[in-house]
């Protein structure tokens, strides 16, 4: 700082007077503790400020063991960030390296630096190292070896293994599993095995049927039960079948190909016979009874009548034409008997009855007409 001594003040007169009896001449600056002074012309009068810190790049202290401190600079008024060193925060213990790797020791910037390297030429199984071309146990149904080839990821050596030869072939209808705990599986049934009178084979699964093309009256379903497989041979028992009481032409097969089926001829009314047990009031006959009914064809016939102008119809139904009253005795469970009649018929034949014709507007009107007209849509 330039200060002036005591002395003639009227020769000097553009100063700044200070506060110990000192004075400086105008525009004259001086560092006095922490601040910057300066002596203003215009007004000859000393103005300080605090001193200006420079500013400071930003500071990353990222090296294990370092932490940021602030220190002050060689004039003691500015502070400034830098890296120190704290041997506390560096890791007390070595740490060690699973297998297949080698440790590693850098020195630091405040710390020793560990790392893992690889070890060359070795497959790692379990945390057991094996080198290259040493058998490795692993599965006792498997023949393996530490192989040369390297895994992409874990840098290690591939083992490679090969299954010991197992006999794989089952015969029909069993398949190959293996067993949980054994090298070799065995052969297991998971179906139903059809052995036909020709010595031909067929395997059905369970639930499924098979009906053979040469015999289609017979039908084989296959049923697990448990652990076992059960066939279920089925045959169709065919009805009766006499060709002479067939409309000719209209003989085929039935829709499963084994039955013959035809088209019976139309019977003529006639008395016919069902034997049943006759019963009333919580009484029954002892033996069967033979009730008769009418039952069979008659003439039905619709013509033009040039005389009405008009379809006319005519219609006949099996009726009965003669009866008679028969008895017979009905036995109750408190052992006594009662005597029941009951009416037999014995002849049929056909009798004229009333033919009703539908206008054609009503036709037209009926639901089944209605469902006609929608089926045709």
């Amino acid at each position: 700082m330039a200060y002036s001594g005591e002395g003639n003040l009227s020769r000097a007169p553009e100063i700044c007077r200070l506060p110990n009896k000192k004075w400086v001449k105008a525009n004259a600056t001086w560092i006095e503790g922490c601040e910057e002074c300066i002596c203003e012309e215009d007004t000859m009068q000393v103005t300080c400020r605090n001193v200006s810190c420079p500013t400071q790049p930003p500071l990353t202290c990222d090296q294990e063991g370092q932490v940021k401190v602030k220190v002050t600079d060689t004039t003691g008024c500015c502070q400034k960030e830098k890296c120190e060193c704290d041997v506390r925060l560096c890791p007390d213990s070595v740490p060690s390296c699973p297998a297949g790797h080698i440790l590693e020791t850098v020195k630091g910037v405040c710390c020793v630096q560990y790392s893992c390297r690889i070890k060359p030429n070795v497959c790692v199984v379990n945390n057991q190292e094996y080198e290259v071309g040493e058998p490795v146990l692993m599965n006792p149904c498997d023949n393996c070896t530490c192989s040369d080839q390297i895994d992409p990821s874990s840098r290690l050596h591939l083992i490679k293994c090969q299954p010991l030869p197992c006999d794989k072939h089952c015969p029909l209808g069993y398949e190959y599993q293996s067993v949980p705990g054994r090298c070799c599986g065995k052969c297991v049934q998971t179906g139903c095995i059809v052995t036909l009178s020709n010595n031909e084979t067929h395997t059905l699964k369970p639930g499924t049927t098979w009906i053979p093309d040469e015999n289609p009256c017979v039908k084989f379903e296959c049923v697990k039960i448990g652990n076992q497989f059960i066939t279920v041979e089925a045959r169709t028992v065919c009805p009766s079948y006499d060709p002479n009481e067939c409309i000719p032409g209209t003989e085929t097969i039935a829709s499963d190909g084994c039955c013959h089926v035809c088209v019976k001829k139309v019977r003529p009314c006639n008395v016919s016979t069902t034997a049943v047990r006759l019963e009333s009031k919580g009484c029954q006959s002892k033996h069967m009874v033979n009730v008769t009914s009418c039952s069979g064809a008659c003439g039905t016939s619709s013509f033009y009548s040039t005389k009405m102008r008009s379809l006319q119809h005519m219609c006949s139904c099996c009726q009965e034409l003669a009866t008679s009253e028969r008895q017979v005795q009905l036995f109750c469970r408190d052992k006594s008997e009662v005597t029941y009649t009951y009416i037999h018929i014995d002849t049929c034949g056909c009798l004229q009855t009333d033919c009703s014709v539908l206008g054609r507007s009503e036709m037209m009107n009926t639901p089944s007409s209605t469902k006609s007209r929608r089926r045709r849509r």
